[in-house]
């Protein structure tokens, strides 16, 4: 299937887990994704022994928000050896909530509400779990019990 199934513009999303920002202004079709990660942490209480697997995410794409929020997954991201910093810690959890062939952009509040976005740009959208939907918000809970913690979200940007 590949690139050619890739639909990048404000129309295509997948799933019911995020309530994208549809009312927010489009800018481009790079396309955006969010993710739910579950880090392992050193005092985790429920790992007990070695898991038999070990799971890490690879970046390949740029994460957007504030950084404490994925530094926590990924806290080698600013390191300057590509290998160490695109890799994440060790999860006992990963989701993908959804992906869009959409990007939104966030309106400088003090900007011309008529001016261009590319005069009042001030970042993109990110997901916060105020973005999830109500199935989505069921999902989340049902996986934090589990994990006995809140993930962190990662919105990363098809750059």
């Amino acid at each position: 299937m590949g690139s050619l199934w890739r639909r990048m513009d404000a129309t295509a999303m997948t799933g019911t887990l995020i309530r994208w920002p549809t009312h927010l202004d489009s800018y481009g079709g790079c396309g955006t994704s969010v993710y739910a990660l579950w880090p392992e942490r050193t005092e985790e209480p429920m790992i007990v022994c070695a898991a038999g697997l070990d799971v890490h995410a690879v970046l390949t794409e740029e994460p957007v928000g504030p950084a404490p929020a994925w530094h926590q997954a990924f806290p080698d991201l600013d390191d300057d050896d590509i290998d160490v910093s695109s890799r994440s810690d060790c999860l006992i959890g990963h989701l993908l909530l959804g992906t869009t062939g959409a990007t939104w952009a966030l309106r400088d509040p003090d900007a011309d509400p008529k001016a261009p976005m590319h005069e009042a740009f001030s970042g993109f959208w990110h997901a916060t779990e105020e973005d999830l939907s109500g199935v989505g918000r069921q999902v989340i809970d049902a996986l934090s019990a589990s994990y006995g913690r809140r993930p962190v979200l990662l919105t990363v940007q098809d750059t």
